[in-house]
């Protein structure tokens, strides 16, 4: 679920504790090199981090401070010391915090802004000391600018829940004859595994194919060589913007995108409906919308070709897009 910045944030929470454990064990070992070697370098590493993130400069200031007293044993052990340092620690996590939650209001569609949406609960009766709970399991944010949907938290623990299927043989045939309608060329940029279903059946179809990680950047060569692209699981990938960005490339004029996610509407319609757990179900990181998907697709310079919503338990949008 986390972004790049978020796996570092919380890298650095974790830091920021082991930190403060080990200058403890260096209060009361005070010859110890090791010690004071590793608290000066978690320091450092700390201060470095904050500086790329833009942190608030007092921060920055009081652990490049600590680093530099502990580097020079320009100190005594005491009291006030201890106080100091318990007090860089609360300020540092309050900033790790307010850092955290920027980036859960930036939207891994568009770079817009978030708010909360719908936080799905868990309605447990009777725990161990007897009393009701209600857990909160997942919390959707709603991007105010592109108007799509997206995961800002998730709790694995609370139930056990159904894993992720593939696609069936079947479906994958109905999707390739949904796209060699609109496409005119038989090349096809794969981004996802060989090991799918969909791969497989394209390659059966007669593709001539190439397959890239979501990850990897689109090389010169490619650019603009393909007349049909795919991206399988889009949506579960918080690197979305990016990876369309790089199908868009490897799109050669009047190409043809093809990609699908999960739709919250449809999917709250079921819940409230048929009482369908949302929650119960493996969760994405994106949850489109019709409209959505309209606007985010203008923002690369392709149009929507086909949009079409599938599936009976939770709901899920097609999109098949054209570059211009």
């Amino acid at each position: 679920m986390a972004t790049g910045k978020m796996n570092q944030l919380v890298v650095m929470v974790n830091l920021c504790s082991s930190v403060v454990e080990g200058i403890e064990h260096l209060i009361t070992s005070q010859g110890n090199d090791r010690l004071k070697e590793d608290a000066v370098s978690g320091l450092l590493t700390l201060e470095e981090n904050l500086k790329g993130l833009q942190a608030d400069k007092s921060v920055i200031h009081e652990t490049r401070w600590l680093a530099e007293v502990i580097k020079n044993w320009l100190f005594v052990y005491d009291g006030e010391f201890r106080d100091r340092l318990y007090r860089w620690y609360f300020k540092a996590l309050k900033e790790l915090r307010n850092l955290m939650f920027a980036e859960i209001e930036i939207c891994p569609v568009c770079a817009g802004k978030g708010t909360v949406h719908y936080g799905a609960s868990l309605y447990i009766e009777g725990d161990e000391e007897g009393k009701e709970l209600l857990s909160p399991v997942r919390i959707f944010m709603k991007c105010e600018e592109c108007g799509n949907y997206y995961l800002a938290k998730e709790e694995p623990w609370v139930v056990k829940r159904k894993k992720k299927t593939g696609h069936s043989q079947a479906k994958c045939k109905r999707i390739l004859a949904d796209i060699e309608r609109l496409a005119s060329g038989n090349t096809m940029l794969f981004i996802g595994s060989q090991n799918s279903q969909l791969y497989k059946e394209a390659v059966s179809a007669g593709y001539e194919m190439d397959v890239l990680n979501g990850t990897e950047p689109v090389s010169p060569v490619i650019r603009g060589s393909y007349a049909v692209v795919i991206i399988e699981h889009l949506t579960d990938n918080r690197d979305m913007n990016a990876i369309l960005d790089r199908a868009t490339e490897s799109l050669s004029d009047g190409g043809i995108l093809w990609f699908d996610g999960p739709d919250l509407d449809k999917s709250m319609d079921l819940l409230q409906k048929k009482g369908n757990t949302l929650w119960r179900q493996a969760a994405s990181e994106v949850y489109l919308t019709k409209e959505g998907t309209k606007n985010l697709l203008r923002l690369f310079g392709l149009t929507v070709e086909s949009s079409k919503s599938v599936g009976t338990t939770l709901r899920r949008i097609e999109i098949i897009a054209k570059k211009a």
